[in-house]
């Protein structure tokens, strides 16, 4: 990294996010807008500018057609169209969505996480272990934001 870009302090990390990463469009799909609300705020603190929202997958798919961002953080469960529903409906429209999705969901059922690996995400992470899951997934994005963008 050159010496004059500002460096991203990353909570809990012995090293800095490249400058490149914290421009990344992080689209957050929850239906509890406190949980929303708390991952923005860790993604947020942790560099990330350009994080939005949206509660539902009808809600996320209008922004995903209109937006493409770059990552995508997913609930499974939520009322209208659920995570999973969003993975099929986006795969069968067969979207060519540049976006990495990780979900982001309390079920640790092995058939959920079958499910959501049939749409090729780039993660399942689970609430219960939250701070956790997002500090894995930050590192991850650090070591290859290369193969993600």
């Amino acid at each position: 990294m050159d010496s004059s870009e500002p460096e991203i302090n990353v909570p809990g990390r012995s090293t800095a996010l490249p400058h490149g990463v914290k421009d990344a469009h992080i689209l957050i799909v929850d239906d509890m807008a406190l949980m929303r609300k708390m991952i923005g705020m860790c993604l947020e603190r942790s560099g990330f500018e350009n994080v939005t929202y949206a509660e539902d997958g009808d809600e996320a798919l209008a922004q995903i057609a209109e937006s493409m961002p770059d990552i995508v953080i997913l609930d499974l469960n939520m009322p209208k169209m659920s995570g999973s529903e969003l993975l099929k409906k986006l795969s069968a429209m067969q979207m060519n969505l540049p976006a990495k999705v990780f979900v982001l969901t309390t079920s640790d059922s092995d058939q959920d996480i079958i499910n959501a690996h049939k749409y090729d995400i780039s993660g399942y992470l689970l609430k219960s272990d939250l701070l956790e899951s997002l500090r894995e997934t930050l590192e991850t994005l650090d070591e290859k934001w290369m193969l993600v963008k």
